[in-house]
């Protein structure tokens, strides 16, 4: 009984949080996880809903199926997931009287499911009073960048509230367009290469991309001392040139390494010092190849042995190590090749076809902080945002947006397509679930339990609408039931796209990939049905 009552309470502080958000007016939330830790302000649903502490699993269940899997797969919409799924997981439990009432409401919602993602098509057409048939659904068009910077502006709008203006946030949803559509790669197959560089001091307007690839990552004096170099060979690593005892060594000839070897007072070697050995061997073999390949750099995504670091700055090799492995996949994408993945004695034949060259490498200083600057020797289709904000604050935010920006644009290149933004896909699919209402009569048990499901479904998302458009009433016209309510929410709709029909994609604003939000109710029907059949379990096993 005790984690029922946890349950609901914890399901209205989700609904409640999510809700209090959305939106370009949604307001920023203060969490502090304990007594001792500092208060995160934020408004972005992974940064605040990571934050929180959830005594139930059936809390911390719901916002690893919805926020967390929303975010992840597009960057955007946790919010949007989070109200829909609380939502329903409450019309489920309070209108369940037995496992079939429960049952029966799972399926109509999957049903629903099924029907929105066979409508949400470019095919899409309403009948709107005064307008006319419309088509909402469009294309994306990537050489109209005032459309990408309304996507983009739907990203990032709504968190950029803490000391930031509206002239700020368009030049850093520009940029942000400006430089993905730059890095997308001829081959389709290929995943975009955009980075992302934070320097905090400088007001958020200097915001820049350059085509060098930029990693911000801790540089010691000799590797200063060394720098700039002009048109190096680079060797690239995303495994480690550092000792590893459970590589394939055992499977080798431990007598028959060379190089370094580990002497020991007897004489006599043990299983571990032959293979320290054999590695310390087979990484000093990789050091010769480098230099006798003439390699100026080393880039590795993990550890170098110390050792092998003095050899390579002996033989005027720069080692560069600990690279993050988005940075790691960008230095390799500059230098035109593909990191080593695995070493042994057997690849280091295959070591040449790893070493690319750029045009060259410079340190440069960004306020306190020192970082390198990779030059593409050729247009590599690559860019780097340099993202600027007067304090951690503020940057914290517009650093989670803007990778939320990256997410979505990788998923608009695969589904291109939008709708108009500040609430539109939202009164349309509280539309398209109204329609599918059992009419009102003498109804069966089932059919009313599916009315009332889905008339939370549809009052859910209807709210959200009203939300996003930074109003208590959809279109000045208040919610009603039934009939009374489809009218006005087309009537609403109506209002909005005559606003937006005609105008070009700045005069508009926002837009809204219909992927996303699609994305956002799929992981929401998935999570709520999920929890409703534990429920059942549990409650009537």
């Amino acid at each position: 009984m005790e984690e029922e009552e946890t349950w609901d309470e914890e399901l209205g502080v989700i609904s409640r949080v999510a809700l209090s958000s959305l939106g370009p007016l949604g307001s920023v939330q203060g969490v502090q996880a304990n007594s001792k830790s500092t208060v995160l302000l934020s408004s972005g649903s992974r940064r605040l809903f990571e934050s929180l502490r959830w005594k139930s699993w059936y809390a911390r269940a719901l916002v690893r199926l919805t926020v967390q899997a929303q975010v992840e797969s597009f960057g955007d919409g946790g919010l949007l997931a989070a109200v829909v799924a609380a939502s329903l997981v409450r019309a489920i439990r309070s209108n369940s009287r037995s496992p079939f009432d429960s049952f029966h409401m799972t399926q109509s919602l999957e049903s629903v499911l099924d029907y929105l993602r066979t409508k949400l098509k470019m095919d899409l057409t309403l009948e709107l009073d005064g307008v006319g048939v419309v088509r909402p659904i469009q294309e994306l068009n990537w050489s109209d960048m005032e459309s990408l910077v309304a996507l983009t502006r739907a990203v990032v709008s709504p968190k950029a509230k803490l000391g930031t203006t509206e002239v700020e946030v368009d030049h850093v949803c520009r940029t942000l367009a400006e430089a993905f559509v730059l890095s997308i790669p001829a081959n389709t197959f290929e995943k975009p290469h955009v980075g992302l560089v934070t320097v905090t001091g400088p007001s958020t307007k200097e915001t820049y991309r350059t085509s060098s690839v930029i990693v911000d990552i801790p540089i010691s004096c000799e590797t200063e001392r060394l720098l700039p170099i002009e048109s190096p060979s680079v060797a690239v690593f995303n495994t480690s040139l550092d000792v590893d005892m459970e590589r394939n060594a055992v499977s080798e000839n431990l007598s028959q390494y060379s190089g370094v070897s580990v002497e020991t007072v007897d004489g006599a070697l043990t299983s571990g010092e032959a293979t320290m050995n054999f590695e310390l061997g087979l990484l000093s073999d990789v050091v010769s190849l480098l230099a006798a390949e003439g390699v100026s750099v080393v880039a590795c995504q993990k550890t170098i042995h110390p050792y092998i670091k003095q050899e390579l700055v002996r033989r005027s090799i720069i080692p560069i190590e600990r690279v993050s492995r988005i940075h790691i996949d960008a230095v390799a994408a500059c230098c035109g090749v593909q990191p080593v993945s695995a070493l042994s004695r057997t690849t280091l034949g295959a070591l040449k076809s790893h070493i690319g060259t750029v045009k060259g490498i410079h340190l440069r200083r960004m306020k306190r902080k020192a970082v390198l600057n990779f030059e593409p020797a050729v247009d590599r289709s690559m860019q780097t945002v340099v993202l600027t904000a007067p304090n951690e604050l503020v940057m914290e935010e517009l650093a989670s947006s803007c990778r939320a920006v990256f997410e979505l644009l990788a998923s608009a290149l695969h589904s291109p397509y939008v709708v108009p933004g500040g609430g539109c896909i939202e009164l349309i699919l509280s539309m398209l679930i109204k329609s599918q209402i059992p009419a009102a009569g003498a109804l069966s048990r089932e059919e009313r339990l599916t009315a009332k499901v889905l008339e939370s479904f549809a009052s859910t998302l209807a709210s959200v609408a009203r939300k996003v458009m930074g109003s208590r009433r959809v279109g000045g016209c208040a919610e009603q039931e039934n009939a009374g309510e489809d009218h006005h929410h087309q009537e609403s709709f109506a209002r909005l796209w005559k606003t937006s029909r005609g105008l070009t994609s700045k005069q508009r604003g926002l837009l809204d990939l219909v992927l996303s939000k699609l994305g956002a109710i799929e992981y929401a029907v998935d999570a709520a049905c999920n929890l409703a059949r534990v429920d059942r379990t549990i409650v009537y096993q």
